[in-house]
């Protein structure tokens, strides 16, 4: 039993912390991509870090298992660096009584990645989905800056304003160059506001008394079209919402069986997908721990890194052939998952004659 907890408690401390490695990279990925579309106006700053807590659901699942077998992997390898493993069985532990809180602490950890993905994921999703349908309405207000140019719709739209009020949308100076296609314009005013249509969600700029410039934008043609206003009402480009949302993603994992539809069917095996390879691979990182007594300290780290990279590709290509089929027959993901866990099976049999 001490030799038990010793090994478990081990494992789960390089296993969180390998976590807790890999989620500060994909959240640092995930904060550069939504201060990107904060800076284009397209979601408030305020929303960022909670966006970004919301998506860390999103990033357990991606780097779970291999926290996980990263984590065994260091534990395993050190018990046999340090010579701990030779006194183990010199002192007769048998080999399931090593392999036992390793297997729990597997199944441990694939049932919390199973609870991810199969409750707190969708949670997540719905409350993004919220969040996000909220900052599109509220988004352009709060990313204009006073006496800066800002950029929307791809550049074809630039919006300059003196003031801007937070709370009503009311804009005073108001400059606005739009690259029509074959006739860009010029719009100035010397107030604005910017509203919502309820029916639909557009969002428009009103220009109150201003002047409109507009040229054909060929070379040679020197003619203009210039004109005054009371009231111009221009329709704003909607903010890309890139939180990925279907119906299929905001279900729960027992409301996805049976599924109905190909969508359904893939999204059944993507829900899986983190929890039987957290257990494939946390049993594949046992014998891969083993090294000879000349072996280097990271080779079996880099040769389990790269059965992850090929694993973890396969899921991914085995997704886009079952979005591409769009079909409710076919062995979906369960060919790549067999071949892991037999081989995984192969190994820890010899890893068993070898103790």
């Amino acid at each position: 039993m001490i030799l038990q907890r010793y090994v478990l408690r081990e494992s789960l401390l390089s296993s969180i912390l390998s976590l807790l490695v890999f989620l500060g990279v994909i959240q640092a990925l995930f904060l550069a991509d939504l201060l990107g579309d904060a800076a284009r106006g397209e979601l408030p700053t305020a929303s960022v870090v909670i966006l970004m807590l919301l998506r860390l659901p999103e990033a357990v699942l991606m780097v779970g298992p291999l926290a996980l077998m990263v984590g065994l992997l260091l534990t395993l390898g050190r018990l046999g660096e340090n010579n701990e493993l030779a006194i183990v069985r010199s002192g007769g532990a048998g080999y399931l009584r090593f392999l036992a809180p390793v297997l729990g602490l597997v199944l441990a950890w694939s049932a919390a990645l199973l609870s991810v993905s199969g409750w707190l994921a969708p949670m997540a999703v719905e409350r993004t989905t919220q969040l996000m349908a909220d900052a599109a309405r509220h988004a352009l207000v709060a990313g204009l800056q006073p006496g800066q140019f800002d950029s929307m719709d791809q550049g074809r739209l630039t919006l300059y304003v003196g003031s801007v009020d937070k709370d009503t949308g009311e804009l005073t100076d108001v400059f606005v160059q739009y690259d029509a296609p074959g006739a860009p314009e010029i719009l100035t005013a010397a107030r604005g506001r910017l509203w919502t249509r309820a029916e639909d969600e557009s969002r428009f700029l009103s220009l109150f008394d201003g002047h409109q410039l507009r040229h054909p934008g060929k070379l040679g043609d020197a003619s203009l079209r210039e004109m005054s206003f009371a009231r111009n009402d221009i329709l704003l480009p909607m903010p890309r919402i890139d939180a990925g949302i279907e119906g299929e993603l905001n279900r729960t994992l027992p409301e996805l069986w049976p599924p109905a539809t190909p969508v359904e069917r893939r999204e059944w095996h993507w829900r899986w997908a983190a929890p039987i390879a957290a257990v494939l691979l946390g049993m594949l990182a046992v014998p891969l721990s083993r090294r000879g007594p000349r072996g280097g300290r990271f080779g079996a780290l880099v040769l389990a890194l790269g059965l992850y990279l090929f694993y973890s590709n396969g899921i991914h290509a085995g997704l886009i052939l079952m979005e591409q089929r769009a079909s409710m027959s076919g062995p979906a993901l369960w060919p790549l998952h067999g071949a892991l866990a037999g081989l995984t099976g192969w190994l820890l049999w010899r890893y068993w004659r070898r103790w």
